[in-house]
């Protein structure tokens, strides 16, 4: 099975940038990095100390519902584009020794029994794992530290059209 792991769609990116409110009706922080790791969502790479960068509230789901999670998010406050992920490849930004990984159906609800924390080195394996049960169509990765969200995992088949 081809894996592919989605970041923040562009769109959301842009309107971000741009001052638009975020999922929580505010605008955007604007920061400047000092080197510590802030995962940007829309590449998938670290931000560079002195590099500015937004925080907002993301809610990654189509719609709302009660498993509509709403948190908080870093990105680069200058456009940015993520690097095509293979299916052994894990992006750039995932560097914790651990993470939380959990099933998502069709209609974006959490499939019970696939959440858990994963050792970075497994997580291209329980992907494909959970991705192989027929109700899972994709993978939240979230910290394991405070459950933010950071990508998700779908299918190539069903990866979405930016």
């Amino acid at each position: 099975m081809h894996i592919r792991f989605e970041p923040m769609d562009t769109a959301t990116a842009k309107h971000l940038r741009s001052g638009g409110a975020d999922s929580n009706g505010n605008v955007p922080e604007y920061k400047i990095s000092d080197g510590a790791s802030i995962p940007c969502r829309c590449c998938m790479k670290l931000v560079g100390k002195g590099e500015p960068y937004l925080i907002a509230a993301w809610r990654p789901f189509t719609a709302t519902h009660a498993y509509a999670e709403t948190g908080p998010v870093f990105l680069h406050a200058e456009a940015c584009t993520a690097d095509p992920v293979g299916t052994d490849q894990l992006p750039a930004f995932l560097q914790n020794p651990d993470y939380i990984l959990r099933g998502y159906d069709a209609d974006e609800r959490i499939v019970y029994g696939t959440g858990g924390v994963i050792k970075l080195e497994a997580i291209p394996a329980r992907i494909a794992e959970l991705l192989e049960q027929p109700a899972v169509t994709a993978v939240h990765i979230r910290s394991s530290r405070n459950n933010c969200y950071h990508c998700r995992a779908v299918p190539d088949e069903l990866a979405a059209a930016d």
